[in-house]
């Protein structure tokens, strides 16, 4: 998953995250945080303001508790993150 700047850094491995597809509505797959990129996969040429530093995104790699097999690669996802 992508995240933007201003939640980059709240962020820690081995946080616990939230999965859910379209797929399987009101379904939740548990998920772990296991890397964090440490640079932007996108930043704005000119980067000045707060609004233009919304733009610069980090990847954010999760493994997903799954055993059944049901998520498949490119499947629209929203992540919750927990505290």
């Amino acid at each position: 998953v992508y995240v933007p700047e201003d939640r980059y850094g709240v962020l820690s491995i081995g946080q616990p995250a939230v999965v859910q597809v379209d797929s399987f509505p009101g379904q939740s797959f548990p998920a772990t945080v296991i890397n964090i990129a440490d640079q932007a996969e996108f930043t704005p040429r000119n980067v000045q303001t707060e609004e233009g530093r919304k733009n610069t995104v980090f990847a954010i790699k999760l493994k997903v508790v799954d055993p059944e097999g049901k998520l498949k690669a490119g499947m629209p996802a929203d992540v919750t993150f927990q505290d």
